[in-house]
């Protein structure tokens, strides 16, 4: 009889959708597949172990924490603390034939197996009510399309399998060639529109928290159709096709991103959170209130460190002062605040460079100046000079100056420090502060309960105002970007065009994993990040005068590189060598 082996673990994270509590995947030892396919917690446990394996938060749990920060760090919002890290590495690297950094890899063909195998044995069973199959199989075709959407963002087309291979299978069989990146982006497409009537709408307070719903399913095809439509417009079709789509497509996939947004907002019950009055503290709360009051999370990945399954961003994110051990590692490059407008609307980079320098200028700045005045998008999600915060104040200064004489040791008159804490001052002068709970003090590695969220619906608002903008319906896109800046009390736009609309997704996603997928999608990102070494600020407080002045410095210590070719990452010398019949990304 065949038989099904689990490693008897617990596993470290389960899915979840919006506030849930799936945490009920059960070790197994040696089962009998007939078992297996006649019980519904058996079937539950295969089901949310390739949950698990799908990898939904980047560098999570089971690959390496620091890794929290790669597409963060590729997408040029900032670096980690330490030029050893993966993340810093990869940003700073050339990509070669030889494959794209580990940290970036996402090849999941183990796992599409299994869910193959699942809806295969899933369609055999007579022992599980029909319902019950009808909806585990949506799922497990929901996990399998948004792995082939992880795949296809970075490599283009790759090869689409639907059947359990067997290994023993022959040569023709287990050698399948690429598919297109066009039929890649129809297939995520088609298998969701196949599944949202399959799907829960609503989970109940029991056995279907956890699961991912109709309004997931809906979510990823807005961000996957989203994506087609604007590689068409954008991107170039090469090797024969396999790689692109006729410019002709815009529109075909910009409706129907338009359309999935649109089903979201207009007949889910997911809301924009709303649930504190003053903006900065209602934005910092969309990650970590997992109340029955946040219904923006459409998708997330859940943690419960008193189960054993947490991470550690709080340890790595918490600035030096705040923090037990280590600290202030993912550190916010200047031009990312700069993106951030000052809250009356006007552009974020309104003070010249020239202006801002004080060895050009002779000009001193106040934090106030300098940043509290700024959307409050920026001070929910970033650490800034004299950022409130669990009683005191994250501080990033060099020095003190007190009657014209520099102190970096020991404290002004008043008890100010004169240097603020090291980790603090080596960087950028700025710090991630979005997913990190106020709450949590000295937060230690592994401990960290705040949940990943894969989909939330201000993301689907910025899909939709691109969408529209493709399809010319400006109105639209400029209500669905008021609607967000609304919600963080920005003064409306009164037109919309590309940029705006760009700058708009990179500040309220943020250090959310768009960045890089961003740029290249828009097709911008050579001129974005290659060559370019982004800046810090370093602050002199002038004690007297209750102001800083500012120096600039290289944040990083070589130059980063995008190049044309990086539009895709190579498949791989290895993986070709294992599959003769694949076709190697242009340029390795």
């Amino acid at each position: 009889m065949k038989k099904i082996k689990y490693l008897a673990i617990l596993i470290t994270t389960v899915v979840f959708t919006s506030c849930l509590d799936v945490l009920d995947k059960q070790p197994l030892d040696v089962i009998s597949d007939a078992v297996v396919w006649s019980d519904p917690a058996l079937a539950d446990s295969y089901l949310n172990d390739i949950y698990y394996r799908a990898d939904f938060m980047y560098g999570g749990p089971g690959n390496n924490d620091v890794d929290l920060g790669m597409i963060a760090s590729m997408g040029g919002e900032s670096r980690n603390y330490g030029a050893w890290q993966r993340p810093y590495a990869a940003s700073t690297s050339i990509i070669t034939e030889t494959g794209a950094h580990s940290g970036l890899e996402y090849w999941k063909y183990s796992a599409i197996r299994d869910v193959n195998y699942f809806i295969e044995q899933m369609g055999l069973t007579v022992d599980l009510d029909a319902d019950y199959v009808s909806v585990r199989v949506a799922e497990a075709r929901f996990l399998r399309a948004y792995m082939y959407f992880r795949q296809t963002i970075l490599y283009g087309g790759v090869p689409i399998i639907t059947v359990p291979q067997s290994p023993d299978a022959p040569a023709e069989e287990l050698f399948v060639v690429r598919n297109s990146e066009k039929e890649c982006y129809d297939f995520i497409i088609s298998e969701c529109d196949a599944i949202i009537d399959q799907l829960i709408t609503d989970p109940d307070a029991t056995s279907e928290l956890g699961r991912a719903t109709k309004w997931t399913a809906l979510a990823l095809k807005s961000r996957a159709a989203l994506y087609a439509a604007s590689i068409a417009k954008y991107g170039t079709q090469q090797l024969n096709g396999l790689l692109g789509f006729p410019s002709g497509d815009v529109s075909v996939y910009a409706q129907k991103s338009y359309d999935a947004s649109m089903d979201i907002l207009n007949n889910s019950s997911h809301a924009l959170y709303q649930g504190n009055g003053d903006a900065v503290e209602n934005f910092q709360k969309i990650f970590y209130d997992e109340s029955g009051a946040n219904t923006e999370v459409i998708f997330a990945e859940r943690y419960d460190f008193a189960l054993g399954m947490g991470h550690s961003f709080s340890n790595k994110a918490m600035p030096d002062g705040f923090a037990k051990g280590w600290g202030s590692n993912w550190n916010v490059f200047y031009e990312t605040v700069e993106l951030f407008e000052w809250q009356d609307g006007s552009p974020g980079n309104s003070i010249s460079r020239d202006e801002l320098k004080y060895a050009t200028s002779g000009i001193e700045y106040s934090a106030e100046e300098l940043f509290h005045t700024r959307d409050p998008r920026f001070r929910a999600s970033v650490f800034y000079p004299e950022t409130p915060w669990q009683g005191s104040q994250v501080l990033f200064h060099s020095a003190t100056l007190v009657d014209g004489v520099s102190y970096n040791k020991g404290n002004a008159p008043d008890g100010w420090p004169n240097k603020a804490p090291n980790r603090n001052t080596v960087k950028t002068g700025a710090h991630v502060k979005k997913r990190v709970d106020e709450g949590i003090v000295g937060p230690l590695g592994g401990e960290d309960n705040a949940d990943y969220i894969v989909f939330r619906l201000g993301e689907i608002y910025l899909n939709l105002a691109e969408a529209a903008f493709y399809l010319g319906k400006d109105g639209e896109a400029l209500d669905a970007i008021n609607i967000i800046r609304t919600r963080a009390e920005m003064p409306a736009k009164t037109e919309v065009n590309e940029d705006i609309i760009r700058n708009e997704r990179r500040v309220e996603l943020f250090w959310e994993d768009h960045s890089w997928f961003d740029l290249r999608r828009w097709r911008i990102a050579e001129e974005t990040l290659n060559d370019v070494r982004f800046q810090s600020l370093k602050y002199t407080y002038n004690y007297d005068t209750k102001k800083y002045r500012i120096g600039y410095a290289n944040a990083e210590g070589v130059s980063r590189v995008f190049q044309d070719r990086h539009y895709y990452l190579p498949l791989s010398i290895s993986r070709i060598s294992d599959n003769p019949n694949l076709i190697e990304n242009p340029g390795y």
